[in-house]
């Protein structure tokens, strides 16, 4: 099913919105009777409310007060308060049953009428009603603050204006005022379907007989918040401001361009916009004898909704590019239905299945009305009428001469494939962009404000309803574009032809013509200066638009160069970089006079001149003047550098750097070096690091010539005796070594082999062995070891420490001697609280609890372990923290 956007014309509002129950009013008059300068009019005001109630939905007002100003200066003259006098609901009853789940279409109508008497002036008076507020979401207006209120509404003002005697509603007979206004004929809800065509009687009928005139109008605003007691204020004096409209709605407009109220019959008609709430305002304007005398005005509301359709028909309504007898129908229809054409020309319908493209050629030329019906014996089918205007050819086209801002550019159409019938009707659209830059002229003339792209546009109509938009793209010009002989140099021997140059026709005219020139009238002008002049063309395209180019010519008659690097050394393989400081952009050619041989025939020329010298040649000309100059190159060999040795040290002993081959030297890194600048010099490199040295000499090669060394760096040995220790008496102990690959242990006193890495000692008595350990490169390194030799096995403890930080004494510790393990070793304050817990060999308490340093006293310790004989061995004792 296909969905289609409803239109309801029924002031109907879906929204509950604070104050936006009144969906719309108006106000027309009655003349009862006029006695003594006196009449009595019966006035009536209705108003408009959705059907729907609600927290923040008010009802209809049960009262109102209507207001009379003096429309001679607007001034107030009563107030009228009223009664509703009826209420009624509106229902639409005519939907069409083919709509899924249509929506409801509800209004209420409040009555409001009364008897009000006014002296007959010469202006009339005004009759005004005032409600705050109209929906906040409608489309087309823009929605105000609420005064005293944080939401939005815009209010609505609803008035009549009764004629005064200045107004033509004078009868001649008793000369007094006589006329009552227009009263619209229905109030009726119905329901079109948007983006669908609709048709809706909105006339109105006038008891006096006279002629009525029917627009679309701009709806005012105004109102107040209602109080509590339900009762609108009464209406402002005038005069009342215009709702402010979005863009591209109007009062005028207010259902946007595809909808219009006929003039004269008041039928509103056209395409129905998308969903969304709506103002609309319909003035009836009153004639009598030609004059305008009065203005009827309805202000209502529209929403559009959505709903879905069951079946819906739906192909172009036009089919008018009259290219061909043969149409092809597009169908955009609900799809999977059956698809009956009736092509207006007297041929069978014809029913299909398909709703791809469908072809149909005419016998003959001529204008058809063609029906489709989808669905077609259904309840709930569908039709849709299009208009085929079958003839051989319409393809008109146009073009444009003059494209400066300087001029008018003239469009001109080209009529000559028009076959049948005459144009009869064009819209020019200059593509500014500007509403106002159109015409309807055939053949206009239209004069561009700024240069840029255009995308001009042309719609024709024919006679016999052909139809074609054309559109080009035109590049509009401040000044017609051309070319022209840049600024140049001349002898002042020679003459020189200048030229210009565009794609446009036109005339072309060089300045000054009076000196040295020949042909100035043409684009290919001859001068022959002999000082330096400026010469400007001209060029004037058809349409007179002009542009103008200056080229000045630099007329020399000597010639100034020199040439770069002049006479100089160079080395022997070197690409030399030759070129010329100049006066002037001349020919140039390089010859190398020792070969006559040309090198090059540029400003720059790039040679590898053999030694041990050469001289080249550089010649400038400028057409007939010309000059040379000259330069010598002595070419010698650049240094020889030799550097060594590779060679590799052991870390930490020095190495001599040796170079040769020039007069003076250069050593990197030289952070390593101690004379960087000496040919033979030590370095003292921590790793492996690749010397160089840069080497010059005196006899004129420039060139710097390096060489180098690697200095290998056999990596530290970092030999390991073990960490010193204590041993139990008269039990050998055995060393070991890390580090090298060989070793000596020095003194040999008491070991089995002083050149293992771990010999066995039988010493009695402290001792402090020292150790050499030998790298693959023979590189050596040593450590020491001290072995301190007590009785055991035992558990030795200090009775005192001083965690002061001096490096003294400041951890206690159990010194274990013939120990295998250590079971735990413990220490308690005087009442018995843990103060350090540990297993670890040779760790001890730092004298801090938690972090924090323990107090001075006595503190209770106790350790355990195991001997060398598997026995345990458990110790207790006190010591003493001081600091």
């Amino acid at each position: 099913m296909k969905k289609i956007t409803l239109l309801l014309i029924c002031f109907v509002c879906t929204l509950p919105v604070y104050a936006s129950h009144i969906i719309g009013g108006q106000i027309f008059y009655k003349l009862l009777r006029s006695e003594s300068g006196m009449n009595t009019y019966q006035v009536t005001l209705k108003l408009y409310r959705i059907c729907e109630t609600g927290e923040r939905i008010a009802e209809m007002p049960r009262s109102v007060i209507l207001a009379s100003f003096d429309k001679k200066d607007n001034g107030y003259v009563a107030q009228y308060p009223i009664d509703r006098t009826a209420f009624e609901v509106k229902s639409a009853t005519q939907i069409d049953p083919c709509i899924v789940n249509p929506p409801k279409i509800c209004f209420q109508v409040g009555t409001y009428e009364t008897t009000i008497t006014l002296p007959s002036n010469e202006k009339g008076y005004t009759i005004a009603f005032q409600s705050c507020c109209r929906d906040p979401f409608m489309m087309n207006i823009v929605a105000e603050p609420i005064q005293g209120s944080t939401d939005r509404g815009t209010g609505a003002t609803y008035f009549a204006e009764i004629p005064g005697t200045a107004s033509g509603a004078v009868d001649p007979v008793t000369n007094t005022v006589k006329n009552s206004s227009p009263a619209f004929n229905k109030e009726e809800a119905i329901l079109v379907c948007a983006d669908k065509k609709f048709e809706y009687d909105f006339s109105a009928s006038d008891i006096d007989g006279d002629q009525l005139e029917y627009e679309f109008c701009d709806a005012y605003k105004g109102g107040a918040l209602t109080p509590q007691n339900g009762i609108p204020p009464m209406a402002e004096n005038p005069p009342y401001d215009f709702v402010q409209y979005v863009s591209p709605f109007s009062g005028q407009s207010p259902l946007g361009a595809k909808v219009t109220i006929d003039r004269k019959t008041g039928m509103i008609s056209g395409t129905a916009p998308a969903a969304g709430k709506y103002v609309v305002t319909v003035c009836v304007n009153e004639y009598r004898n030609g004059k305008k005398i009065g203005t009827l005005r309805k202000d209502f509301h529209i929403t559009v909704t959505t709903c879905v359709k069951l079946v819906t028909a739906a192909m172009p309504e036009k089919y008018a590019d009259c290219s061909s007898l043969t149409i092809t129908f597009i169908n955009n229809s609900t799809l999977g239905k059956p698809y009956t054409w009736d092509f207006g020309d007297g041929t069978p319908l014809l029913t299909v299945t398909s709703p791809d493209p469908l072809p149909h050629t005419y016998a003959q030329e001529g204008t058809y009305h063609v029906k489709l019906w989808v669905d077609k014996d259904s309840n709930c089918g569908d039709s849709a009428l299009a208009t085929v205007y079958a003839y051989p050819k319409f393809d008109p086209d146009f073009s444009v001469a003059g494209l400066c801002t300087e001029k008018p550019s003239a469009f001109t159409p080209d009529v000559t494939r028009v076959d049948r019938g005459l144009v009869s009707y064009y819209k020019w659209d200059f593509g500014t962009g500007n509403a106002d830059d159109t015409t309807n002229t055939p053949a206009p003339r239209f004069q561009y404000k700024q240069p840029g792209t255009y995308n001009v546009q042309l719609f024709v109509r024919s006679t016999v309803g052909c139809e074609k938009n054309i559109v080009h793209p035109f590049t509009v010009y401040d000044r017609p574009p051309f070319s022209a002989t840049a600024d140049t140099l001349l002898c002042y021997r020679d003459s020189l032809h200048l030229w210009a140059a565009s794609d446009m026709p036109g005339t072309y005219q060089w300045t000054p013509d009076n000196y040295k020139i020949l042909n100035p009238n043409t684009p290919n002008a001859i001068v022959f200066p002999k000082v330096d002049t400026a010469y400007t063309v001209k060029f004037t395209d058809q349409q007179g638009c002009t542009n103008e180019k200056r080229v000045a010519v630099d007329v020399k008659d000597s010639l100034l160069i020199q040439t770069v690097p002049g006479d100089s050394t160079v080395c022997t393989g070197d690409e030399v970089h030759l070129s010329v400081k100049t006066d002037g952009a001349y020919a140039y050619q390089w010859t190398n006079l020792g070969g006559n041989q040309v090198v090059s025939n540029l400003i720059d020329a790039f040679v590898t001149p053999a030694p041990p010298r050469q001289t080249y040649r550089v010649l400038a000309s400028l057409g007939k003047c010309f000059t040379a100059d000259t330069l010598n190159l002595k070419v010698v060999d650049p240094p020889k550098a030799v550097a060594y040795p590779d060679t590799t040290i052991c870390f930490g002993m020095p190495v001599l750097l040796r170079a040769e081959g020039g007069s003076s030297y250069r050593w990197s890194p030289s952070f390593y070096v101690k004379d960087p600048a000496l040919p033979n010099t030590f370095a003292y490199p921590v790793d492996t690091t690749r010397f160089t040295v840069t080497v010059t000499d005196t006899l004129g090669c420039p060139k710097k010539v390096t060489a180098s060394v690697l200095v290998k760096v056999v990596p530290q040995v970092h030999a390991f005796a073990g960490n010193d220790t204590i041993v139990m008496l008269n039990v050998p102990f055995q060393l070991q070594a890390t580090g090298g690959v060989r070793y000596t242990w020095t003194p040999v006193t008491g070991l089995n082999n002083p050149n293992l890495p771990n010999p066995v000692t039988l010493i009695n008595r402290d001792v402090t062995y020292t150790v050499t350990a030998y790298s693959q490169e023979g590189c050596t390194g040593t450590d020491d070891i001290f072995i301190r030799f007590i009785a055991g096995p035992e558990i030795y403890i200090p009775n005192a420490f001083s965690p002061n930080g001096d490096g003294l004494n400041d951890v206690f510790r159990p010194i274990p001697v013939g120990m295998v393990q250590m079971d735990f070793f413990r220490v308690f304050d005087r009442w018995g609280k843990l103060m350090y817990d540990n297993t670890t060999y040779m760790k001890g308490w730092d004298g801090r609890v938690n972090g924090q340093p323990a107090p001075v006293g006595t503190y209770v310790w106790v350790v355990q372990g195991r001997d060398i004989n598997q026995k345990t061995v458990l110790r207790k004792g006190t010591v003493t923290l001081i600091r």
